[in-house]
């Protein structure tokens, strides 16, 4: 694995205790602003928090990607030392949970040591949590035990990635800070697990080396999918229907998502059986350091985008070999960005963005109870650009009362589909067909999912999207990029 090691003309370690360097561990100050998706032309306003991180070669510092989101100021500061240095981001992975950050001020790293990495550690392995959980101002050393090794969410993102579970309390601003096996860096502290007390998640050094080697770039690309959902075949009948009874392994191929890498090349219905000549189990699972085993999500994951991956495949009773090259997948439903602010745009008090995760987040931790069902469907059950060929998903946000949508004052949280008889397949053709009718006809006719109609008149809109705008404090009738969209039409 291609990962940084640690110089040997640095400076002299600093230790608490036998392994443990303190000296390559800084607390990490972050201003943010958030923003808020639910009122698109506002932030949450200003926030403070703070995390931990690392100081690994080439005088960069390794946090987590949740430390620094929204950021509009970072500061770093090492242990007892009471300066703090002001940082900038340098590369951010939201899917992986990672970030890289920079100190201009060459005195910062004065007296450090940058902290070499570890292999990935085995269950019971013992492990030190070094970091700077809040109610506190000094550094903090928690002992731990490798509980799990396994394929998970992260909570960041979503993506599935390998994950190491500890038995360590991993609390608010431990986060980014390294997990330690024998003097060296084994993961980064990442989460934890809040229906248990002392279970905290840490990001390991293979997910670790993958976000720096994908650097090697200069851009980061994020990490790989294939694009497929798969069945387990530990059903006997099963395993006899699909031809399979006489062999050991394979999965079904259970949905193939429109313009994943994987379609063009695997259909619903094939038996999936190696990926690179590892054999998949009947539980979707591959061997992994002997006795253990891991998701085969992890075989794939475990690529740099554009690589390419030899399969075997059970198609019509024959086998087969397909070769894929692996990408970026382009979702229906944007990932967390944390960064761009989020489009809107107003027309007839009607508030209209665009559906992604961060919009669905703002429903809270327990967002696939409380947000509206179709709109986490599409958050979570299509996965792809779905078969309509929609670029994106418009929703009626919600509506802000006036005279003119009287009778529309509860439509909201649905999905845009046609206006004025026209298809919307992305934000953008909301915003030319609005502007066009706007002029060139008597109403404005929206179609959603599920309000069937709603009829503005256009005589006078202007006039009435000032006043709206006014009476609700809101500066502008829509976001920055949809700025550039009108003025460019004109």
């Amino acid at each position: 694995m291609n990962v940084p090691v640690c110089a040997e003309d640095q400076a002299p370690i600093k230790k608490k205790s036998d392994g443990i360097f303190t000296n390559a561990v800084v607390k990490v100050f972050v201003t943010k602003n958030e923003m808020d998706y639910y009122r698109p032309w506002q932030s949450k306003g200003i926030a403070a928090s703070s995390g931990s991180g690392a100081i690994i070669t080439g005088n960069r510092i390794l946090t987590n990607a949740h430390v620094v989101s929204d950021h509009t100021f970072i500061q770093v500061k090492k242990d007892a030392d009471p300066r703090k240095y002001s940082a900038q981001v340098v590369a951010i992975g939201h899917d992986c949970d990672l970030a890289l950050l920079s100190v201009d001020d060459p005195d910062f790293f004065k007296g450090t040591t940058a902290l070499e990495f570890g292999v990935l550690p085995s269950q019971q392995d013992s492990v030190t949590v070094i970091g700077y959980p809040e109610g506190g101002e000094v550094i903090s050393i928690t002992e731990g035990v490798v509980s799990r090794i396994e394929v998970t969410a992260y909570t960041q993102s979503s993506r599935e990635l390998l994950t190491v579970q500890i038995d360590a309390a991993i609390n608010a601003g431990n986060s980014g800070g390294p997990v330690i096996q024998n003097g060296k860096l084994v993961g980064v502290a990442m989460q934890v697990f809040l229906a248990a007390q002392n279970i905290g998640y840490m990001i390991p050094t293979p997910i670790i080396g993958h976000f720096l080697k994908d650097l090697d770039d200069g851009t980061y690309n994020g990490f790989p999918t294939l694009g497929i959902a798969f069945k387990n075949t530990e059903n006997a009948t099963m395993r006899k229907y699909y031809g399979i009874d006489k062999i050991e392994g394979g999965v079904l191929i259970s949905k193939v998502l429109p313009y994943s890498p994987a379609s063009g090349y695997l259909q619903e219905g094939d038996i999936l059986l190696n990926i690179d000549n590892v054999l998949i189990g009947e539980d979707g699972t591959f061997p992994f350091r002997g006795e253990e085993r891991l998701s085969l999500t992890h075989l794939i994951t475990d690529k740099q985008i554009n690589d390419t991956i030899d399969l075997t495949i059970i198609r019509d009773g024959k086998d087969r070999n397909v070769q894929v090259r692996i990408n970026p997948f382009v979702t229906l439903v944007p990932h967390p960005n944390h960064f761009e602010k989020p489009p809107y745009y107003i027309f007839g008090g009607l508030v209209f963005t665009v559906l992604s995760t961060d919009l669905i987040y703002s429903w809270g931790d327990m967002w696939w109870e409380k947000a509206p069902l179709d709109l986490a469907y599409y958050a979570i059950g299509t996965g792809s650009l779905n078969e309509q060929k929609r670029k994106e998903v418009v929703v009626l946000l919600d509506v802000l009362p006036d005279d003119i949508n009287v009778g529309y004052h509860e439509v909201g949280k649905d999905v845009v589909t046609k206006v004025n008889g026209r298809d919307i397949k992305s934000f953008r053709d909301l915003v030319t067909v609005i502007n066009e009718v706007k002029t060139s006809e008597e109403y404005t006719i929206l179609e959603t999912e599920h309000a069937s109609r709603i009829i503005l008149n256009n005589k006078g809109i202007e006039e009435v999207n000032s006043e709206i705008l006014k009476r609700n404090n809101i500066p502008y009738q829509y976001s920055d990029d949809v700025a550039g969209w009108i003025n460019g039409a004109r």
